[in-house]
């Protein structure tokens, strides 16, 4: 995941890493989603997404065939997803989107754009989910 370049970025991030992971763009870079997901309406300076569901995010991945689903989980619920399915997800105290990899023994292993804000690197321990959370997750569950 190369690092965001403004403090606001970190979903486009996301979802340019996860077309790039899904091959449904291998060129997808972060300002091209901040293009994608729409800027200053959805995604800006100010407030960086604007909406912390991820509804512009499924958005963007659905014009680019990729379906989605968006529910608010738990450690468990996201770890079993983690398993087999890439996605995004973001912290309702934390403010910050990061894309799913997979596992890593018990911890989710992320793709995180602002690598160690607020203590978090490329996994999240179930102790940092619960005290970053609520997270919301959208999950691909198909591509080709």
């Amino acid at each position: 995941m190369p690092p965001q370049t403004a403090n606001w970025t970190c979903s486009a991030c996301s979802l340019a890493w996860v077309l790039r992971a899904t091959a449904q763009d291998t060129n997808a870079s972060e300002w091209d989603m901040v293009a994608a997901i729409g800027t200053p309406e959805n995604i800006n300076p100010t407030y960086g997404l604007m909406d912390g569901s991820g509804s512009q995010l499924r958005r963007v991945l659905g014009n680019y065939g990729l379906d989605s689903t968006q529910a608010w989980l738990n450690f468990d619920q996201v770890y079993a997803i983690s398993e087999q399915f890439t996605g995004m997800m973001s912290g309702g105290s934390w403010y910050h989107w990061v894309a799913i990899r997979g596992v890593t023994g018990n911890q989710i292993w992320i793709a995180n754009s602002a690598r160690g804000y607020m203590g978090v690197y490329d996994t999240l321990t179930r102790e940092q989910f619960n005290s970053l959370g609520p997270f919301s997750v959208v999950t691909v569950t198909e591509y080709e």
